[in-house]
């Protein structure tokens, strides 16, 4: 007899692990990002010469949040579905003022989509 093997547990999704792996990653730089973000507002880091950093940790979280959100489409993973409503506030921030405090509510209006998605992949 012939046993079947699969890429992991629970009933063996094709690509879990790496769909897994691509929320974990969008997650860790949103965090990140929300982090850096908070650090400037409050003063903690001064970004005259550093305005760059949060631009490219923006940039990377929209990238691996948009690959991310890809995954339900080549694997059998689902969790991240919890992360499309995630590219709304993603697309809007650039286009709020910093200083203002729409721009910080928006970015935290993606904080649910990141939970729901790293607690949707266990």
């Amino acid at each position: 007899m012939e046993r079947k093997t699969s890429a992991g547990r629970r009933g063996g999704p094709v690509g879990s692990a790496t769909a897994r792996r691509m929320v974990t990653a969008a997650t860790v730089a949103y965090v990140v990002n929300c982090l850096w973000g908070t650090a400037v507002a409050v003063r903690v880091i001064r970004t005259r010469k550093l305005r760059v950093v949060h631009h490219g940790l923006f940039v990377t979280t929209a990238v691996l949040t948009g690959a991310a959100a890809t995954t339900p489409l080549w694997t059998r993973s689902r969790s991240a579905l919890f992360l499309l409503p995630a590219l709304v506030p993603l697309a809007l921030a650039p286009r709020t003022n910093p200083r203002g405090g729409a721009h910080w509510r928006v970015a935290v209006a993606a904080a649910p989509s990141y939970l729901g998605a790293v607690l949707a992949r266990r």
